[in-house]
């Protein structure tokens, strides 16, 4: 077998091993980086965030033909359908223009890609299974394997699809029950319901995104449930089986036994981190609780010379935290010191509604003696432009310092408008941060500097009754 030396050897080629590899071989070290997969860049390119929101775009262009008569633009648009295998094609145009484009920033940084099954194989080699294996022996070892969607341990989980499979169909189904009410869940529910989908959501927990701020579970469901999604909540599925043109979900709802009937059945359970197969005890590392490889601050396990970013370690399953957590590994590599503050990594769930948030929410600011401030889409002109009546920004303020603390934002282009509040949450900024910034007129953005005026005034205004 063939061998090579190299400084730093990193196992995947998605958010959590690209960014990092790459910027050590820009430092100069000599950086071998290993994929399994079709091509650089990961569950993310390949199918998770952008294959998901190719469909949704479609979704979003097809479903805004309805409400175009409130824009005064009349026709009659009943002959237009969605053509999954065009959006298939589409999608496939650009991941392939995505995938080339890593390749060639990974040649032009002088990166030693390997294409194939990476299996450590001692303390300090990783063998590279593939038409022609080979031995990388490495000082530092990176492993961003990433994760891979969850199943359920029930009866017929396996005839489940996964959400990567859901973007492989060459058409759309006329129903589907996804298990599941996580954000993958949802956004998949919300694409599909508005491309004529009849969808039913099956959930264990109380309420849909559980882990989202209460007031932006509240808003997504209101708009889930009047497209016409059907949702069940405090219901646990028991099995799944296959009927003759399609599936049935057998569950209990409130202890009660139920059944519902879908084309296809998704499992959106959540992701669990992509260990299986690796032999980390050659590393003198032990996987954590829910398979994940547990790292430090710098993103290192145990073993010093070996890091572990992205959804691997379970930390936060998101691409960009993931492309942070690559960086702050490699520049521990390189002797500097990088943290990350979590607290002001954002998050988007994009479905209609948008939404978004960052830092604390309002299940915390209460009994911590911050301000829960809510200001309304309805009172900004380019809102009322675009036609969002019905969105709204919620800020969490320490009244003392006028300190910002979290926002959850709901409503067209939530994804976009959540940098700023991230941008001043991560510098420690005030509200006055914000109002002191010219925005341009009229724009979404100036949601937030209306939301942050907004709560200023009412802030202003308590302070001055307390004094009295």
């Amino acid at each position: 077998m063939k061998e090579n030396e190299y400084d730093v050897v990193v196992i995947g080629g998605g958010s959590g091993g690209t960014p990092g590899a790459t910027l050590l071989a820009g430092r100069g070290l000599k950086v071998a980086l290993v994929e399994k997969g079709k091509g650089l860049g990961g569950t993310c390119l390949f199918e998770g965030c952008i294959p998901s929101k190719i469909y949704i775009e479609s979704a979003s262009r097809y479903s805004a033909l309805k409400e175009l008569k409130e824009f005064g633009i009349k026709g009659d648009f009943d002959d237009l359908e969605v053509d999954f295998g065009k959006i298939k094609i589409r999608k496939a145009e650009i991941l392939k223009n995505r995938s080339d484009r890593a390749a060639q920033g990974a040649k032009k940084n002088g990166l030693d890609v390997f294409y194939g099954i990476a299996k450590i194989s001692g303390k300090n080699t990783v063998d590279v299974e593939a038409q022609e294996s080979v031995r990388l022996t490495f000082k530092k070892l990176i492993i961003a394997t990433g994760s891979e969607p969850f199943k359920l341990p029930i009866p017929g989980a396996d005839i489940c699809m996964s959400s990567e499979d859901i973007f492989e169909l060459e058409e759309r189904p006329e129903s589907i029950v996804i298990i599941g009410g996580g954000y993958i869940g949802v956004e998949i529910a919300s694409m599909l319901r508005r491309m004529n989908t009849e969808v039913t959501i099956v959930e264990l927990l109380p309420r849909l995104l559980s882990t989202e701020d209460v007031n932006i579970s509240t808003a997504v469901s209101e708009k889930l449930e009047n497209d016409g999604i059907k949702i069940h909540l405090n219901s646990k599925v028991l099995s799944v089986e296959k009927s003759k043109d399609g599936f049935n979900v057998n569950y209990t709802e409130n202890g009660e036994n139920k059944v519902v009937y879908g084309q296809k059945v998704l499992m959106a359970a959540g992701r669990k981190p992509r260990t299986g197969g690796l032999d980390l005890g050659l590393l003198g590392i032990e996987k954590g609780k829910r398979g994940e490889i547990p790292v430090n601050d710098y993103m290192q396990t145990v073993n010093e010379n070996v890091y572990a970013p992205g959804d691997v370690n379970g930390k936060l399953m998101l691409a960009h935290a993931a492309t942070i957590e690559s960086l702050t590994a490699a520049h521990k590599i390189l002797g500097e010191n990088m943290t990350i503050d979590y607290n002001a990594i954002p998050h988007a769930i994009f479905s209609e509604p948008e939404s978004s948030s960052v830092g604390i929410d309002s299940s915390k600011a209460k009994e911590l003696g911050y301000e829960v401030l809510r200001f309304p889409y309805s009172e900004d002109a380019k809102a009322l432009i675009v036609g969002d009546k019905k969105g709204f920004v919620q800020m969490i303020v320490n009244p003392k310092d006028h300190r910002l603390l979290g926002t959850q934002i709901v409503g067209k282009e939530a994804s976009e408008l959540i940098s700023e509040p991230t941008q001043i949450i991560r510098t420690n900024g005030k509200l006055e941060d914000i109002t002191s910034c010219v925005h341009t007129h009229p724009t979404m953005s100036e949601v937030i500097l209306e939301a942050a005026q907004s709560a200023l005034n009412i802030l202003n205004r308590k302070a001055k009754d307390n004094n009295l």
